[in-house]
């Protein structure tokens, strides 16, 4: 079987009649059915749970009606969101209201998996028939996917309960940890998942899965040392770049040698669907609109930027140039889908509308077979790049990463454009441009500029391009930086505390 099927856990008994959200009145964490946890089936079926609350629309399958990961861009200078109700705008202008469905959502989906991941940490070693290593290795696979889930919400609420074992109701109110606390034991089980994941199933956790989270962790924790050591490990398991960036986002492509880590998703399967990639009658997406800014970003196939290149021909904006526009963005004028019309720049507010992941067919809006790419091998080469930079390293080692994702995009070496014996400050502006339009609309944007320190500049590039838009994003210092936690959960709560900058 090419994949596993997230959904065989559905009807039974260790979720049935669970919310598996934090907080809730139920108890989410407790098993229904004493007979449960007998067998290396019962284990099996309940990871495959854990994983299924990865497809939720919050978390990585959603899409116009429901924003997901990848609309997280709509809060950079990458994408303006043109339907005001989904959440993204309010936290843009600092507006949001500690009430909204979006908060709620995100804080709920990633709680519920913490929950069902915990209750597999606590119940896995109980059943005698498995062998040690097997063990271990279902161990692996739920403390990545809790590690997953704690990422999201430290990334966006800050400081959030941690809780690292089934609740009973008498013990459903607790406060909050500090942000490092919680990417201290994000880390404790990373590195566990590194040590023993082996599962060897298309979209299970494996090795490679659980070093290039790491990796990513170590970066946004500024441990450089470290993130370069594990993208290192990463490297050594036998990852390459996808021959052809044009057809990456694509079907065909879900199993490339460059997806490190995916979330999995099928038509015709009940729940098993995704919402982002999802066309209707032929029409492109346009609630999530590229911003003039990061178009102009990308630069021509001399390698230069579009304001020095001879290249560049402002009426024709989309030829001579990196080809990874092309797969990001579609252009005015441009017939994208076969048998459909020109797309019509009247429909976006940013004349511009997405491409990257969108299918070419028309089957359910609502239920598309598109896998997420949650880590590619591209993006552990830059994040190797960067950690090295970042390290004060600015040799040959930092050239031939980033020229290897550039090279695979048909784009000159850096030594052939900016040249050799760069700074590091010019070595790190060339990452972080890479990453721009390497990541281009995959929802990392927004973490990036956070981390960088460059929030203020990115919202600010954003307003910059408000000549249709309908709201101005705006930074409001470190408000901007986290999420108001929801309010529900504040009231139900007696020891939770809502973010100070919000009250």
């Amino acid at each position: 079987m090419k994949r596993i099927l997230y959904s065989l856990l559905i009807s039974m008994s260790v979720l049935s009649g669970c919310s598996d959200e934090f907080l809730s009145t139920e108890d989410p964490n407790q098993v229904t059915d004493d007979s449960y946890w007998t067998s290396e089936k019962d284990v099996k079926y309940a990871i495959y749970g854990c994983y299924d609350v990865l497809q939720r629309d919050a978390l990585y399958g959603g899409g116009p009606y429901a924003p997901g990961f990848r609309d997280h861009d709509c809060l950079s200078d990458n994408s303006y969101n043109a339907w005001g109700w989904s959440g993204l705008q309010y936290i843009s202008v600092g507006s949001i209201t500690t009430d909204h469905w979006l908060l709620l959502n995100f804080w709920s989906d990633n709680y519920a998996g913490i929950a069902r991941a915990n209750q597999l940490i606590a119940n896995i070693p109980s059943v005698e028939s498995l062998e040690e290593d097997v063990m271990n290795s279902y161990l692996a696979e739920a403390r990545f996917l809790r590690a997953l889930f704690y990422f999201n919400l430290a990334n966006t609420f800050g400081d959030v309960p941690l809780i690292l074992k089934p609740q009973k109701i008498d013990e459903a109110h607790i406060a909050k940890s500090s942000k490092a606390d919680i990417y201290e034991e994000v880390i404790k089980d990373l590195q566990f998942a590194a040590e023993y994941a082996e599962a060897t199933d298309f979209g299970r956790v494996d090795k490679g899965a659980a070093y290039g989270l790491l990796t990513r962790v170590y970066l946004y924790d500024h441990q450089y040392s470290k993130a370069a050591e594990m993208a290192g490990e990463v490297m050594g398991l036998g990852y390459g770049l996808h021959g052809d960036y044009t057809n990456l986002f694509t079907i065909a492509s879900e199993q490339s040698n460059e997806i490190v880590f995916s979330v999995l998703f099928e038509s015709l399967m009940d729940g098993e669907g995704e919402k982002f990639s999802g066309t209707w009658a032929k029409n492109a997406q346009t609630h999530h609109q590229p911003m003039p800014n990061l178009v102009k970003d990308f630069y021509c196939t001399d390698g230069l930027p579009i304001n020095v290149s001879p290249l560049f021909d402002p009426s024709k904006e989309q030829l001579n140039r990196d080809e990874r526009l092309d797969v990001s963005v579609i252009f005015p004028g441009e017939v994208w889908f076969d048998g459909g019309a020109p797309f019509n720049k009247a429909k976006s507010k940013t004349n511009y509308a997405m491409q990257k992941y969108i299918r070419r067919t028309t089957e359910d809006l609502t239920d598309g077979p598109q896998d997420f790419y949650l880590i590619r091998y591209a993006d552990v080469l830059l994040m190797r790049a960067e950690a090295l930079i970042e390290d004060g390293e600015t040799g040959q080692v930092v050239y031939d990463l980033i020229n290897a994702v550039r090279e695979r995009a048909n784009m000159p070496k850096i030594e052939d454009v900016e040249g050799s014996g760069l700074s590091q400050d010019q070595l790190r502006n060339i990452l972080r441009h890479e990453r721009r339009v390497e990541l281009a609309l995959e929802g990392f944007r927004y973490y990036d500029l956070k981390r960088w320190g460059k929030l203020q500049e990115g919202r600010e590039n954003a307003a910059a391009d408000v000549i249709k838009i309908a709201y101005e994003p705006v930074y409001a210092g470190e408000k901007s930086l986290y999420w108001p936690i929801p309010q529900v959960e504040v009231d139900n709560n007696t020891e939770l505390e809502q973010n100070p900058l919000w009250k």
